[in-house]
Protein backbone atom coordinates (compact mmCIF):
# COMPACT_ATOMS: atom_id res chain seq x y z
CA UNK A 1 0.00 0.00 0.00
CA UNK A 2 2.80 2.65 0.91
CA UNK A 3 4.17 1.70 -2.65
CA UNK A 4 0.75 2.62 -4.25
CA UNK A 5 0.49 5.85 -2.34
CA UNK A 6 4.19 6.63 -3.63
CA UNK A 7 5.62 5.30 -0.61
CA UNK A 8 3.87 7.38 1.67
CA UNK A 9 3.43 7.02 5.22
CA UNK A 10 0.36 5.12 6.10
CA UNK A 11 -1.39 4.62 9.82
CA UNK A 12 -4.28 3.04 10.44
CA UNK A 13 -7.50 4.19 12.59
CA UNK A 14 -10.48 2.86 13.74
CA UNK A 15 -12.40 5.10 11.17
CA UNK A 16 -12.20 7.73 8.39
CA UNK A 17 -12.96 10.76 11.01
CA UNK A 18 -10.60 9.90 12.99
CA UNK A 19 -7.42 9.19 10.70
CA UNK A 20 -9.01 13.33 9.29
CA UNK A 21 -9.10 14.58 12.90
CA UNK A 22 -5.35 13.19 13.58
CA UNK A 23 -4.77 15.40 10.38
CA UNK A 24 -6.19 18.27 11.25
CA UNK A 25 -4.64 17.89 14.77
CA UNK A 26 -1.13 17.76 12.81
CA UNK A 27 -1.84 21.00 10.48
CA UNK A 28 -2.72 23.26 13.71
CA UNK A 29 0.35 21.92 15.39
CA UNK A 30 2.97 22.36 12.82
CA UNK A 31 1.48 26.15 12.28
CA UNK A 32 1.55 29.36 14.31
CA UNK A 33 -1.67 30.42 14.38
CA UNK A 34 -3.30 30.80 17.76
CA UNK A 35 -6.90 30.06 16.62
CA UNK A 36 -6.54 27.36 14.04
CA UNK A 37 -8.85 26.81 11.47
CA UNK A 38 -9.71 24.16 8.84
CA UNK A 39 -11.79 24.99 5.98
CA UNK A 40 -14.73 22.70 5.16
CA UNK A 41 -17.18 22.71 2.74
CA UNK A 42 -21.25 23.64 3.40
CA UNK A 43 -22.56 20.47 1.62
CA UNK A 44 -20.97 16.87 2.98
CA UNK A 45 -21.03 14.72 5.92
CA UNK A 46 -21.36 15.79 9.34
CA UNK A 47 -18.08 13.61 10.44
CA UNK A 48 -16.28 16.84 8.69
CA UNK A 49 -17.15 18.71 11.70
CA UNK A 50 -16.28 15.94 14.49
CA UNK A 51 -13.21 15.74 13.14
CA UNK A 52 -12.45 19.31 13.18
CA UNK A 53 -13.88 19.80 16.57
CA UNK A 54 -12.15 16.74 18.19
CA UNK A 55 -8.69 17.99 17.00
CA UNK A 56 -9.76 21.31 18.57
CA UNK A 57 -9.85 23.21 15.46
CA UNK A 58 -12.49 25.92 14.33
CA UNK A 59 -14.62 24.25 11.50
CA UNK A 60 -14.43 27.57 9.13
CA UNK A 61 -17.72 26.21 7.12
CA UNK A 62 -17.44 28.12 3.33
CA UNK A 63 -20.19 27.47 0.35
CA UNK A 64 -19.96 25.38 -3.13
CA UNK A 65 -21.04 25.41 -6.16
CA UNK A 66 -24.88 25.15 -6.94
CA UNK A 67 -24.60 23.12 -10.03
CA UNK A 68 -21.25 21.51 -9.96
CA UNK A 69 -18.76 19.99 -7.09
CA UNK A 70 -16.39 22.99 -5.74
CA UNK A 71 -16.12 25.12 -3.53
CA UNK A 72 -17.52 28.62 -4.58
CA UNK A 73 -14.08 30.76 -5.57
CA UNK A 74 -15.29 33.65 -4.20
CA UNK A 75 -16.49 32.13 -0.95
CA UNK A 76 -13.27 30.40 -0.62
CA UNK A 77 -11.21 33.39 -1.00
CA UNK A 78 -13.16 35.37 2.02
CA UNK A 79 -13.10 32.37 4.20
CA UNK A 80 -9.07 32.54 4.45
CA UNK A 81 -7.67 34.46 7.35
CA UNK A 82 -3.69 34.14 8.68
CA UNK A 83 -5.41 31.42 11.16
CA UNK A 84 -6.36 29.08 8.34
CA UNK A 85 -4.10 25.79 8.61
CA UNK A 86 -5.90 23.51 5.77
CA UNK A 87 -8.30 23.24 3.47
CA UNK A 88 -10.15 19.71 2.68
CA UNK A 89 -10.92 18.61 -0.24
CA UNK A 90 -13.71 16.39 -0.44
CA UNK A 91 -14.25 13.69 -2.85
CA UNK A 92 -17.84 13.10 -3.25
CA UNK A 93 -19.35 9.95 -4.33
CA UNK A 94 -15.89 9.28 -6.33
CA UNK A 95 -16.28 12.47 -8.40
CA UNK A 96 -13.33 14.32 -8.01
CA UNK A 97 -12.05 16.66 -5.79
CA UNK A 98 -10.40 19.59 -7.32
CA UNK A 99 -7.27 18.68 -5.17
CA UNK A 100 -4.85 19.70 -8.61
CA UNK A 101 -6.78 23.18 -8.49
CA UNK A 102 -6.15 23.86 -4.66
CA UNK A 103 -2.59 22.81 -4.40
CA UNK A 104 -1.32 26.21 -5.90
CA UNK A 105 -3.34 28.30 -3.44
CA UNK A 106 -2.71 26.42 -0.59
CA UNK A 107 1.51 26.66 -1.52
CA UNK A 108 1.02 30.06 -1.99
CA UNK A 109 -0.31 30.61 1.66
CA UNK A 110 1.74 27.85 3.27
CA UNK A 111 -1.32 26.29 4.23
CA UNK A 112 -2.21 22.10 4.43
CA UNK A 113 -3.94 20.62 1.65
CA UNK A 114 -6.08 17.51 3.22
CA UNK A 115 -7.53 15.09 0.36
CA UNK A 116 -10.84 13.57 2.12
CA UNK A 117 -10.98 10.23 0.17
CA UNK A 118 -13.39 8.36 2.26
CA UNK A 119 -15.70 7.70 -0.80
CA UNK A 120 -13.23 7.17 -3.43
CA UNK A 121 -10.18 4.59 -3.75
CA UNK A 122 -8.71 4.51 -7.03
CA UNK A 123 -7.51 0.96 -8.28
CA UNK A 124 -4.23 1.93 -10.23
CA UNK A 125 -1.35 4.53 -8.87
CA UNK A 126 -2.49 7.91 -9.20
CA UNK A 127 -1.07 11.38 -8.17
CA UNK A 128 -2.07 12.47 -5.27
CA UNK A 129 -1.20 16.52 -4.81
CA UNK A 130 -2.41 16.80 -1.11
CA UNK A 131 -0.21 16.29 2.18
CA UNK A 132 -2.32 14.12 3.78
CA UNK A 133 -4.75 11.51 2.06
CA UNK A 134 -7.62 10.23 4.08
CA UNK A 135 -9.60 6.85 3.27
CA UNK A 136 -12.48 4.96 4.78
CA UNK A 137 -12.91 1.55 5.05
CA UNK A 138 -16.40 1.64 7.05
CA UNK A 139 -19.87 1.07 5.45
CA UNK A 140 -20.66 1.80 1.77
CA UNK A 141 -17.19 2.91 1.12
CA UNK A 142 -15.79 1.93 -1.74
CA UNK A 143 -13.35 -0.88 0.25
CA UNK A 144 -16.08 -2.13 2.67
CA UNK A 145 -14.49 -3.83 5.80
CA UNK A 146 -17.29 -2.21 8.09
CA UNK A 147 -14.30 -0.75 10.15
CA UNK A 148 -11.43 1.49 10.07
CA UNK A 149 -9.92 4.54 8.11
CA UNK A 150 -6.18 5.80 6.68
CA UNK A 151 -3.94 8.86 7.19
CA UNK A 152 -1.75 8.76 4.02
CA UNK A 153 1.22 11.72 5.00
CA UNK A 154 3.19 13.09 2.37
CA UNK A 155 6.70 13.36 3.73
CA UNK A 156 7.37 16.07 2.82
CA UNK A 157 4.71 17.81 5.26
CA UNK A 158 6.39 16.03 8.20
CA UNK A 159 8.17 18.48 10.95
CA UNK A 160 9.13 17.79 13.92
CA UNK A 161 5.97 19.57 15.79
CA UNK A 162 3.11 16.70 15.87
CA UNK A 163 0.12 16.45 18.32
CA UNK A 164 -1.43 13.03 19.48
CA UNK A 165 -5.17 12.40 19.77
CA UNK A 166 -6.51 11.07 22.96
CA UNK A 167 -5.87 7.61 23.54
CA UNK A 168 -9.16 5.49 23.85
CA UNK A 169 -9.78 1.84 25.09
CA UNK A 170 -11.16 -0.21 21.88
CA UNK A 171 -14.68 -1.28 22.98
CA UNK A 172 -16.52 -4.16 22.36
CA UNK A 173 -18.38 -2.56 19.24
CA UNK A 174 -14.83 -2.16 17.88
CA UNK A 175 -13.94 -6.02 17.97
CA UNK A 176 -17.10 -6.63 17.19
CA UNK A 177 -17.21 -4.50 13.87
CA UNK A 178 -13.75 -6.40 12.87
CA UNK A 179 -15.27 -9.85 12.79
CA UNK A 180 -15.81 -12.16 9.81
CA UNK A 181 -20.04 -11.97 11.56
CA UNK A 182 -20.29 -8.38 11.03
CA UNK A 183 -19.09 -8.54 7.31
CA UNK A 184 -21.86 -11.45 6.92
CA UNK A 185 -24.51 -9.86 8.02
CA UNK A 186 -23.97 -6.69 6.50
CA UNK A 187 -23.99 -8.16 3.15
CA UNK A 188 -27.32 -10.01 4.13
CA UNK A 189 -28.49 -6.79 5.11
CA UNK A 190 -27.70 -5.16 1.85
CA UNK A 191 -29.79 -7.43 -0.28
CA UNK A 192 -32.81 -5.24 -1.27
CA UNK A 193 -36.02 -6.38 0.29
CA UNK A 194 -33.93 -7.20 3.24
CA UNK A 195 -32.60 -3.73 3.53
CA UNK A 196 -35.96 -1.76 2.78
CA UNK A 197 -37.56 -4.24 5.78
CA UNK A 198 -34.96 -3.34 8.46
CA UNK A 199 -34.92 0.50 7.25
CA UNK A 200 -38.26 0.73 8.49
CA UNK A 201 -37.96 -0.67 12.05
CA UNK A 202 -37.85 2.32 14.46
CA UNK A 203 -34.28 3.12 15.68
CA UNK A 204 -32.33 1.36 12.94
CA UNK A 205 -31.33 5.06 11.73
CA UNK A 206 -30.47 4.10 8.15
CA UNK A 207 -30.70 6.75 5.57
CA UNK A 208 -30.78 9.08 8.29
CA UNK A 209 -27.95 11.76 8.15
CA UNK A 210 -27.32 13.07 12.13
CA UNK A 211 -24.07 15.05 13.81
CA UNK A 212 -22.19 12.27 16.45
CA UNK A 213 -19.49 13.32 18.35
CA UNK A 214 -16.22 11.35 17.35
CA UNK A 215 -15.36 8.67 19.71
CA UNK A 216 -12.54 6.08 19.38
CA UNK A 217 -9.72 7.78 17.38
CA UNK A 218 -6.37 5.65 19.09
CA UNK A 219 -4.48 4.42 16.02
CA UNK A 220 -4.96 0.93 15.23
CA UNK A 221 -2.75 -2.19 16.34
CA UNK A 222 -0.26 -3.53 13.75
CA UNK A 223 -2.44 -6.54 13.45
CA UNK A 224 -4.89 -4.31 11.62
CA UNK A 225 -2.93 -4.31 8.07
CA UNK A 226 -3.52 -8.06 7.67
CA UNK A 227 -6.96 -7.27 7.22
CA UNK A 228 -6.66 -4.16 5.74
CA UNK A 229 -4.05 -5.21 3.15
CA UNK A 230 -5.94 -8.40 2.03
CA UNK A 231 -9.16 -6.76 1.63
CA UNK A 232 -7.01 -3.78 -0.67
CA UNK A 233 -5.76 -6.32 -2.94
CA UNK A 234 -9.48 -7.94 -3.62
CA UNK A 235 -10.68 -4.59 -4.03
CA UNK A 236 -8.03 -4.08 -6.98
CA UNK A 237 -8.84 -7.23 -8.50
CA UNK A 238 -12.82 -6.66 -8.20
CA UNK A 239 -14.85 -4.09 -10.07
CA UNK A 240 -17.66 -3.26 -7.46
CA UNK A 241 -19.63 -0.31 -9.69
CA UNK A 242 -19.88 0.94 -13.08
CA UNK A 243 -20.75 4.24 -13.63
CA UNK A 244 -20.88 3.00 -17.80
CA UNK A 245 -24.30 1.33 -17.01
CA UNK A 246 -25.90 4.35 -17.25
CA UNK A 247 -24.22 6.02 -19.43
CA UNK A 248 -26.32 5.54 -22.56
CA UNK A 249 -29.30 6.87 -20.16
CA UNK A 250 -27.54 9.87 -19.13
CA UNK A 251 -27.35 12.19 -23.05
CA UNK A 252 -31.53 11.71 -23.05
CA UNK A 253 -32.11 12.71 -18.92
CA UNK A 254 -29.77 16.27 -19.61
CA UNK A 255 -32.17 17.07 -22.54
CA UNK A 256 -35.17 16.63 -20.19
CA UNK A 257 -33.27 19.10 -17.29
CA UNK A 258 -31.59 15.90 -15.35
CA UNK A 259 -27.59 16.49 -15.68
CA UNK A 260 -25.12 14.58 -13.94
CA UNK A 261 -23.26 16.46 -11.35
CA UNK A 262 -19.72 16.75 -12.40
CA UNK A 263 -16.43 18.33 -10.64
CA UNK A 264 -14.01 20.73 -12.77
CA UNK A 265 -10.65 19.74 -13.44
CA UNK A 266 -10.78 16.22 -11.90
CA UNK A 267 -10.90 13.33 -14.41
CA UNK A 268 -14.18 11.55 -14.91
CA UNK A 269 -14.28 8.40 -12.22
CA UNK A 270 -15.58 4.72 -13.75
CA UNK A 271 -16.33 3.98 -10.58
CA UNK A 272 -18.26 5.97 -8.19
CA UNK A 273 -20.31 4.59 -5.08
CA UNK A 274 -23.23 6.04 -6.90
CA UNK A 275 -24.76 7.92 -9.69
CA UNK A 276 -25.13 11.49 -8.37
CA UNK A 277 -27.98 13.67 -10.52
CA UNK A 278 -29.41 17.45 -10.28
CA UNK A 279 -32.88 17.90 -10.61
CA UNK A 280 -33.97 21.29 -12.32
CA UNK A 281 -35.33 21.73 -8.42
CA UNK A 282 -36.15 20.55 -5.39
CA UNK A 283 -39.87 20.21 -6.21
CA UNK A 284 -38.82 18.12 -9.45
CA UNK A 285 -36.00 16.12 -7.11
CA UNK A 286 -38.99 15.40 -4.78
CA UNK A 287 -41.29 13.67 -7.44
CA UNK A 288 -38.31 11.81 -9.20
CA UNK A 289 -37.26 10.48 -5.90
CA UNK A 290 -40.58 9.11 -4.67
CA UNK A 291 -41.31 7.59 -7.97
CA UNK A 292 -38.37 5.64 -8.15
CA UNK A 293 -38.57 4.11 -5.10
CA UNK A 294 -42.53 3.25 -5.33
CA UNK A 295 -40.83 1.72 -7.96
CA UNK A 296 -38.02 -0.02 -5.59
CA UNK A 297 -35.54 1.60 -7.49
CA UNK A 298 -32.94 2.92 -5.11
CA UNK A 299 -33.35 6.78 -5.39
CA UNK A 300 -31.39 8.42 -2.24
CA UNK A 301 -31.62 12.41 -1.38
CA UNK A 302 -28.00 12.07 -0.07
CA UNK A 303 -27.18 14.62 2.53
CA UNK A 304 -30.58 16.38 1.79
CA UNK A 305 -29.24 19.30 3.61
CA UNK A 306 -26.48 21.60 3.88
CA UNK A 307 -24.48 21.14 6.92
CA UNK A 308 -26.47 23.92 9.16
CA UNK A 309 -29.64 21.61 8.70
CA UNK A 310 -27.69 18.22 9.78
CA UNK A 311 -29.51 17.18 12.98
CA UNK A 312 -27.96 17.88 16.49
CA UNK A 313 -24.96 19.70 14.75
CA UNK A 314 -23.04 22.22 17.21
CA UNK A 315 -24.16 25.72 16.98
CA UNK A 316 -20.37 26.62 16.33
CA UNK A 317 -22.02 24.97 12.36
CA UNK A 318 -25.28 27.03 12.51
CA UNK A 319 -24.07 30.13 13.80
CA UNK A 320 -21.89 30.35 10.47
CA UNK A 321 -23.75 30.83 6.80
CA UNK A 322 -26.45 30.90 5.44
CA UNK A 323 -24.90 29.09 2.45
CA UNK A 324 -27.53 29.80 -0.28
CA UNK A 325 -25.63 27.64 -2.69
CA UNK A 326 -25.14 24.64 -0.96
CA UNK A 327 -28.63 24.72 0.29
CA UNK A 328 -29.56 24.59 -3.29
CA UNK A 329 -27.27 21.63 -4.03
CA UNK A 330 -28.91 19.96 -1.36
CA UNK A 331 -32.29 20.64 -3.02
CA UNK A 332 -31.30 19.31 -6.16
CA UNK A 333 -29.15 16.28 -5.62
CA UNK A 334 -30.11 12.99 -5.55
CA UNK A 335 -28.22 9.89 -6.46
CA UNK A 336 -28.78 6.32 -8.36
CA UNK A 337 -26.82 2.69 -7.31
CA UNK A 338 -23.98 1.97 -9.58
CA UNK A 339 -23.56 -1.06 -7.98
CA UNK A 340 -23.77 -4.96 -9.62
CA UNK A 341 -27.65 -5.58 -8.57
CA UNK A 342 -28.64 -3.03 -11.00
CA UNK A 343 -30.05 -5.22 -13.80
CA UNK A 344 -31.60 -4.04 -16.98
CA UNK A 345 -35.07 -4.38 -15.94
CA UNK A 346 -33.70 -1.89 -13.53
CA UNK A 347 -32.54 0.42 -15.56
CA UNK A 348 -35.39 0.12 -18.17
CA UNK A 349 -37.64 0.92 -15.18
CA UNK A 350 -36.00 3.81 -14.30
CA UNK A 351 -35.46 5.24 -17.63
CA UNK A 352 -39.50 5.19 -17.55
CA UNK A 353 -39.78 7.09 -14.81
CA UNK A 354 -37.60 9.83 -15.75
CA UNK A 355 -39.93 9.98 -18.71
CA UNK A 356 -43.11 9.77 -17.30
CA UNK A 357 -41.55 12.79 -14.97
CA UNK A 358 -40.53 14.59 -17.73
CA UNK A 359 -44.14 14.16 -19.86
CA UNK A 360 -46.14 15.79 -17.06
CA UNK A 361 -43.31 17.91 -15.56
CA UNK A 362 -45.39 21.34 -17.48
CA UNK A 363 -48.96 19.90 -15.58
CA UNK A 364 -49.40 22.22 -12.48
CA UNK A 365 -49.52 20.48 -9.02
CA UNK A 366 -47.82 17.22 -9.88
CA UNK A 367 -46.57 14.57 -7.63
CA UNK A 368 -45.66 11.31 -7.27
CA UNK A 369 -48.78 9.89 -6.71
CA UNK A 370 -49.83 11.30 -10.58
CA UNK A 371 -47.55 9.34 -12.00
CA UNK A 372 -47.87 5.88 -12.90
CA UNK A 373 -46.50 3.07 -11.32
CA UNK A 374 -44.51 0.78 -13.00
CA UNK A 375 -45.33 -2.63 -13.20
CA UNK A 376 -43.15 -5.50 -10.91
CA UNK A 377 -40.19 -6.88 -12.66
CA UNK A 378 -37.69 -9.47 -11.42
CA UNK A 379 -34.84 -7.60 -10.32
CA UNK A 380 -35.58 -3.99 -10.41
CA UNK A 381 -36.14 -3.75 -6.30
CA UNK A 382 -32.62 -1.27 -5.66
CA UNK A 383 -33.26 -0.10 -2.04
Amino acid sequence: MERFFGDRTITLYPSGTAALAKAIADCAARSSASAPEVIIPAYGCPDLVAACLHAGVYPRVVDVMPSHWSYDPAALASGLSPDTVAIVAVNLLGLGDGADELAPLCKSRAIYLIQDSAQYLPRQVSNWPGDYVILSFGRGKPLNLLHGGAMIENPAARSARSTELPTAHYTFKDRLLASRAAAMSFNILTRPHVYRLFSMLPGTGLGKVTYKPLGNAAPLPESAWDRVGIGFELYRQKRSYRRDIWESSLGEWSMMGVEALSCPGSALQTEPLRLALLAPDEAAREVLVNTLNQNGLGASRFYDTDLTGVAAIPEVITSQGPFPQAKTLAGRLFTLPTHELVTPAALEATCEAVRAWHRTAAAPHVTSAALPRQAAKPGTNLE
